[in-house]
């Protein structure tokens, strides 16, 4: 028996940009439906690393099961392409596709692509060095790689596969990222620049990526179980959306830890961003921060946990449970929000917070309205 409780439908002001579609390549493997069960069950995704990938400071990854390139892709044009590229072309199509492979999301000359990343692809990179440093002579590198070393090679690569003519930005961000996207898009929009954006975050796992993330740790933190992925959403305003709005937003904070103090960082941001929606924090239904295994992440799970009601920070499953997914993490939030909202019959009109802390003090904090239907 539901014990679904009637609530007034939403009234939403013109220009608020609401959430209509999305997609995941995570952990919990490719596709929506893919990650939506994972986070309802709160299953682990950690596995043993592919002896392949050589040396780890870990021998527990958190990658996306059975990711092959070539195989999600075709051969063409990508013998040399890096795995950050590829996790957001293969969450652009499960976005903007149907199983046919059919366009099933119209888009028009206006529509964006915002995506955030921590540095690109730092394996590509490491390696483009390392051949400049190792080889007989230093510009005896392999030229073709170039491209794919960019910042912003992974959001241009993603337009041009659909052709998507608007604004392309990349964010780098780190943990935030997510978040800065889906404040620029909402930006932009807001000022007419574009009609319809794909907002997101990805992150790619290699060894370059692990061997850096180990010797950042601080001393006393754990060693970082890291993850990998990339979570999109089509993001379109509220008067001219095309397809039935699964959560809006209404406001996205930003802020910096100048004082090394993450966790009034965060009560801060999160007081301001639940003021300009106009939500009392004793209102949040679900709360999710972004769980870094670091002294902001625990900083910021005490901050919340002093806001909002008790029962909203266990509604959603930790992100934890994808390991630090970093870049993607914010991404990941908000679709787990979306995910576990659609199963569950109460979640209509109710209001949820997702939070982000980055290592080099970058706060960053959204309220959403969900609006979506329940499966």
């Amino acid at each position: 028996m539901s014990t679904a409780t009637a609530r007034p439908e939403a009234t939403l002001p013109p220009g608020t940009p609401v959430i209509t579609g999305w997609s995941a390549v995570s952990p919990y493997g490719i596709g929506r439906e893919e990650f939506a069960a994972g986070v309802r069950a709160g299953a682990k995704t950690a596995v043993k690393a592919d002896a392949g990938l050589g040396p780890l400071p870990s021998s527990d990854v958190c990658t996306v099961p059975g990711f092959d390139i070539q195989e999600q892709l075709g051969p063409r044009g990508t013998a040399k392409m890096d795995r950050l590229t590829a996790l957001a072309l293969v969450a652009s199509d499960g976005l903007l596709l149907d199983a046919d492979g059919n366009r099933a999301v119209a888009t028009d000359e206006l529509t964006g692509v915002v995506l955030g990343i921590t540095m690109g692809s730092l394996e590509n990179v490491t390696d483009f060095l390392r051949q400049s440093y190792t080889n007989a002579r230093p510009f005896y590198v392999d030229a073709g790689r170039i491209p794919f070393g960019s910042l912003n090679h992974a959001a241009g690569a993603t337009a041009i596969r659909h052709d998507l003519k608007g604004p392309n930005t990349t964010v780098a961000g780190g943990r935030v990222s997510g978040l800065l996207a889906l404040n620029y898009a909402r930006r932009l929009m807001g000022q007419g620049r574009a009609t319809k954006y794909l907002v997101g975050s990805a992150e790619e796992f290699s060894a370059a990526h692990a061997w850096f993330e180990h010797t950042a740790t601080a001393s006393g933190d754990p060693a970082p179980l890291l993850g990998e992925g990339c979570g999109l959403f089509l993001v379109e305003q509220a008067e001219a959306a095309e397809r039935p709005p699964l959560a809006a937003v209404l406001s996205v904070e930003t802020r910096v830890d100048i004082d090394d103090d993450p966790g009034a960082a965060v009560t801060a941001c999160a007081r301001r961003a639940l003021q300009r929606a106009g939500v009392d924090a004793g209102e949040v239904w679900a709360a999710v921060p972004c769980a870094a295994p670091t002294a902001a992440g625990r900083a910021e799970h005490e901050a919340l946990a002093a806001l909002v009601p008790a029962d909203a920070l266990s509604r959603v499953p930790s992100m934890e449970l994808l390991g630090d997914t970093s870049a993607a993490s914010a991404s990941f939030q908000i679709a787990a929000v979306l995910a576990v909202a659609e199963a569950d019959a109460d979640s209509r009109g109710r209001t949820a917070l997702v939070s982000a802390v980055d290592r080099d003090g970058a706060v960053a904090v959204a309220v959403l309205r969900l609006m979506g239907e329940q499966r």
